[in-house]
């Protein structure tokens, strides 16, 4: 078991820190794209926030479970997190033909949302052990 100063709440906090930074700057994205002629879903800054900030924070949890109680949890976090990082790309490059509103999706939706998962994988990622500590 490795000794370690890493706490719960330190791990949820760095989460929640690394997952607001990375819902700003997928919203700050969002609206660039759409300036380019992507098509923005009605009602996307919202999804988009809840998105990068709820599964950083699981993410942190999964952090401190790795680093708190394994001797390469560290390691193991950062291959977790670029499995899941690309695990998330699948509906990118295969989007369903409608969001859950019925909003139908069109050819520019990869360009949109693949950037945000690259934000927020590379957030979580670097940002939960480095705002960790």
């Amino acid at each position: 078991m490795q000794t370690s100063t890493l706490t719960l709440t330190k791990a949820l906090k760095a989460g929640a820190i690394a997952g607001l930074i990375g819902a700003g700057l997928n919203n700050i994205w969002s609206l660039i794209a759409g300036a380019f002629g992507t098509t923005v879903p009605p009602g996307f800054a919202m999804a988009v926030t809840i998105t990068s900030l709820l599964p950083v924070i699981i993410g942190s949890a999964i952090y401190f479970v790795l680093a708190r109680f394994l001797a390469k949890g560290l390691t193991i976090w950062y291959v977790v997190a670029v499995a899941f990082t690309l695990l998330s790309f699948m509906p990118v490059f295969n989007p369903p033909p409608t969001l859950p509103d019925g909003t139908v999706l069109d050819s520019t939706f990869p360009i949109l949302v693949g950037p945000m998962h690259v934000i927020s994988g590379a957030l979580a990622a670097w940002g939960i052990p480095r705002w960790g500590k």
